[in-house]
This record gives structure tokens, C-alpha cells and sequence, in this order.
């Protein structure tokens, strides 16, 4: 069966304290319970995510998805998404291709 990875890049910077963190949390529960409930994603789904602040960081690899746990974020930091879009490229040419 293919393998089908899910890359999530969340910003955790400190413009996302408060509620707009709430509901990226909120929002990646949401993605798992919803693809845990088809057959085919929980044979094929693999996500990992990269947060990004001041860094871009991958704090959970590549995980199947009756595995995947969603990670505890905290807002701190300015916003570096450039980092965080050559990180998610470097990890699928490490991870994927």
C-alpha cells in the first residue's frame, strides 16, 4: 500500500498566543479523529509536524496515524516561515523521495 505523508507546518509565534493557538490545536485533533475515521487513511496517512517561531523545528516525525499523538504548542518568538517551507522541503527529500 502506498504511504501517504502529511506534513502539518503550524506557526507557534507569539502573534498566535492565546485563542488563534487554541484553534490550531483544536483544528489538528480535529484532522486526526476526522482521518482516523476512513479505512484507507489509516493504512496510508503518516503526518509529522514542524512548528515554527524564531526556528522552524520538526517536533513530531513522520508518525503512522494510530500513532500520532498531537504535540503541545507553545506561542513564543517572531514568525520564521521560510525556515519552516525549507525544513518541510529537506524532510520530504529525507523522508519520502
Amino acid at each position: 500500500m502506498r504511504r501517504l505523508p502529511v506534513y502539518l507546518m503550524l506557526d507557534t509565534s507569539s502573534s498566535m498566543h492565546g485563542e488563534p493557538l487554541e484553534a490550531v490545536k483544536n483544528g489538528v485533533q480535529v484532522l486526526a479523529s476526522t482521518l482516523r475515521q476512513d479505512p484507507y487513511a489509516l493504512e496510508t496517512v503518516f503526518i509529522s509536524v514542524i512548528t515554527f517561531d524564531s526556528n522552524a523545528k520538526q517536533i513530531v516525525p513522520l508518525t503512522d496515524l494510530v500513532s500520532f499523538q498531537p504535540p503541545d504548542l507553545q506561542a513564543q518568538g517572531i514568525t520564521a516561515m521560510g525556515a519552516a517551507l525549507r525544513l518541510v522541503a529537506q524532510k520530504i527529500d529525507e523522508e519520502f523521495v
